[in-house]
């Protein structure tokens, strides 16, 4: 299979939406939107979670139709009233950001699904699993996965390069969207994907990029365009434009901890109340003799390259049935699946919120009603939940579902709350709230466990176990925590120096 990109000439517009609007029921998801990509570049799409975007992306590709306004594709309207037809869409192609494959095929029958159009239809099979093969293999080298596995046996990163490769697998590619491509990858796989980027639009492709990473928006993209409320607000050239330029546009800012957090960080730890949770000389696969603890109200990050055994700490804690882990009280455990092992898809946002929280709440083993919506009102109330209690979970935006599943676990009478990469592909604002609440929970006797693939997330918590190979390399506290520092310490330790912190 090749791409053959001897389309429009580099500049001109692939796909242009014309005041477009889309509504959901009460929801107005889309108010008129402009928009246009062209060729050969890579145009940054940024806003708040519920801003709008994921519909756009869906409504661009031609998965679904807009309700007024037009989507134009090299020039010709193709958002009649009898809504999209593949056809007119073949050459536009889209990696979800929950990705679209099938977990019970192989990934070279994910493939053919697909792309069955462009593929011969003897020895398919050998075909599809050639074909990803190379596309893998030249986007993503080292990706260590075969076209015969199933995809339900995939880590999330590796699910996440099939996605992508996947959305790259047609004989002709106009426009590729990618819907925060890089929230389960490593840096190393984020490097060569955006690599890979480059030399589509080299050729002529456009790239429609949508993510949460302001910085690694401006690093790759020609234009940001911002979406806020339903409507592109801003339109810029990425040169010369930085981060707190972006956020601004966003209407955002930034959270970082506050001086009396700082303080009452350097003031704390384990040391000077109790511990709840503790880890010693723990060696398992993925783990290497790794000690911690965790005191009472005290936040511990995880921090380091993505899978150095951050994860498998997580599991002993949630899970400690070994002699070497010891957790005193109860846990509760937010997942960084959230499709897969989060969110409760048939369930309203009510249900998937107060489901942990009923036994606490519960009186002589009945359920008691009206506590249970004031319990669920408050934590709409104090996330700003758009949609409300009552609305499906499914029909909520990736950031508020987010924030529901991470309400869920602190609603909960858990004293031990573990975070596994909850943040991922939650925007600025989504953050601040959450981040807030994470220090108030803390300030109440909670304890919380936080893994983050973003290090500067890390600034939040009291005190940082920073993990290379798993084994503990560095332990930082307070003011010693920084981006910087972690990655300077995870780095180093890769080279073959020691670490005694």
């Amino acid at each position: 299979m090749h791409v053959d990109n001897r389309g429009p000439q580099a500049g001109r517009p692939v796909v242009i939406a014309k005041g477009v609007t889309k509504t959901y029921g009460r929801t107005r998801a889309l108010a008129g939107v402009d928009l246009e990509v062209r060729a050969g570049e890579v145009l940054g799409l940024v806003g708040h979670n519920g801003a709008g975007k994921s519909t756009l992306m869906r409504v661009l590709a031609g998965l679904e139709g807009c309700d007024e306004g037009a989507v134009l594709v090299h020039g010709k309207e193709v958002s009649g009233e009898a809504g999209p037809r593949a056809a007119d869409f073949r050459a536009v192609r889209m990696a979800y950001q929950e990705t679209s494959l099938c977990p019970d095929l192989t990934i070279a029958e994910n493939i053919w699904v697909s792309s069955r159009h462009c593929l011969p239809r003897v020895r398919w099979r050998r075909a599809a699993g050639d074909a990803v093969r190379r596309r893998l293999d030249e986007m993503f080298p080292g990706h260590g996965v075969s076209p015969r596995d199933r995809v339900e046996d995939l880590s999330i990163a590796q699910r996440q390069m099939v996605e992508i490769t996947r959305a790259s697998l047609v004989d002709r590619l106009d426009l590729l969207i990618l819907d925060e491509p890089t929230e389960s990858l490593g840096p190393d796989a984020a490097r060569s994907l955006y690599d890979y980027v480059r030399r589509l639009t080299a050729d002529g492709t456009a790239v429609l990029l949508i993510s949460h990473r302001i910085r690694e928006v401006l690093s790759v993209a020609d234009r940001v365009a911002v979406l806020r409320d339903g409507a592109v607000t801003a339109e810029r050239a990425s040169a010369g434009l930085g981060e707190q330029d972006v956020l601004t546009l966003m209407g955002a800012h930034v959270a970082v901890p506050s001086d009396k957090e700082r303080a009452a960080v350097s003031a704390g730890g384990p040391a000077d109340g109790a511990v709840v949770a503790e880890l010693r000389g723990a060696t398992a696969p993925g783990l290497r003799d790794v000690s911690l603890r965790v005191g009472a109200g005290e936040v511990v990050g995880l921090a380091g390259l993505a899978g150095q055994g951050q994860q498998e700490v997580l599991e002993r804690l949630w899970r400690p049935v070994r002699r070497d882990t010891k957790v005193r009280g109860t846990r509760a455990y937010v997942p960084g699946d959230r499709q897969r092992s989060g969110v409760l898809p048939l369930w309203s946002v009510a249900e998937n919120l107060i489901v942990t929280a009923m036994r606490g709440l519960a009186r002589q083993g009945l359920r008691r009603p009206a506590q249970e919506r004031a319990a669920v009102g408050d934590w709409v109330e104090r996330l700003a939940i758009r949609g409300g209690a009552d609305a499906g979970i499914t029909e909520l935006s990736g950031g508020n579902q987010q924030k529901v599943i991470v309400a869920r676990a602190f609603a909960s009478t858990a004293e031990l709350v573990l975070l596994d990469d909850p943040f991922r592909g939650v925007d600025v604002h989504t953050k601040t709230d959450l981040y807030g609440l994470i220090r108030q929970e803390a300030a109440q006797g909670r304890s919380v466990v936080w893994y983050s693939s973003e290090n500067a997330e890390m600034a939040h918590c009291d005190r940082v176990y920073v993990f290379r190979a798993g084994r503990v390399v560095a332990e930082l506290v307070g003011e010693e925590i920084s981006e910087e520092r972690i990655i300077a310490v995870s780095f180093a330790e890769s080279d073959g120096e020691q670490s005694n912190e």
